[in-house]
């Protein structure tokens, strides 16, 4: 039953011209309130996701993290499609999206993934040890709630204005690689006026896969 539903759900004829898919099921998580929900991967392409929840995310975009080989890919969809069926006496959603925003080294592990290729070394781990101390995309790849999260923590500590907004906010953000607890560390230099006279803060935070936001110093 659900096979049928997969391929009564799935992307259109257009989109199956245009990208490889691969049906199979994989792990996946969405992000609800800082949290991750665990769900069901069912499919996937270089455009986007079709996924099975018990629970329907509440808003038209969701920040997910999908496991495809060996990595762990993050992303923003946008719900394009969303239905219900029941299993086993529950009932489940299920969940089309596109990918709205993904880091680059992500979409091309989605790409292998999709063509069967194999992962190219150790590109991606030199790649983003290249990213260490430059100032980089690294805050506009966050998720939205960890956006939000990272400008709040900031504007508590007094390194950003009250009132900042999470979508422009006066910050500078680099990849300073992970910890030994596998969150990701990052390097911020935020602004603020006061009185005048803009004042300016190095500061580190710290990321880990739940979402949650350490301010170092």
């Amino acid at each position: 039953m659900l096979n049928e539903l997969v391929k009564r759900f799935g992307a259109g004829k257009a989109d199956r011209r245009g990208a490889d898919r691969i049906r199979k099921r994989f792990p996946i998580a969405w992000l609800k309130d800082g949290t991750l929900v665990s769900a069901l991967g069912l499919e996937i392409s270089e455009k986007g996701i079709l996924f099975a929840s018990r629970e329907p995310p509440a808003a038209d975009r969701v920040d997910v993290a999908i496991d495809v080989g060996q990595r762990r890919v993050r992303a923003r969809l946008k719900i394009a499609r969303q239905g219900t069926m029941s299993r086993d006496g529950a009932e489940w959603v299920l969940i089309a999206g596109v990918f709205e925003a993904i880091a680059a080294d992500d979409w091309d592990a989605v790409v292998r993934f999709c063509k069967n290729r194999s992962d190219p070394g150790n590109k991606a781990a030199e790649e983003l040890a290249a990213m260490g101390g430059q100032d980089d995309d690294a805050y506009r790849l966050l998720p939205l709630r960890v956006q939000q999260r990272v400008v709040t923590i900031l504007v508590q500590a007094g390194r950003l204005a009250p009132g900042s907004d999470a979508k422009n906010p006066l910050l500078r953000m680099s990849y300073e690689g992970k910890t030994r607890t596998g969150a990701h560390r990052l390097a911020v230099t935020s602004r603020r006026n006061e009185d005048g006279e803009v004042l300016q803060f190095d500061s580190f935070i710290t990321v880990d896969d739940a979402g949650n936001v350490l301010l170092e110093r």
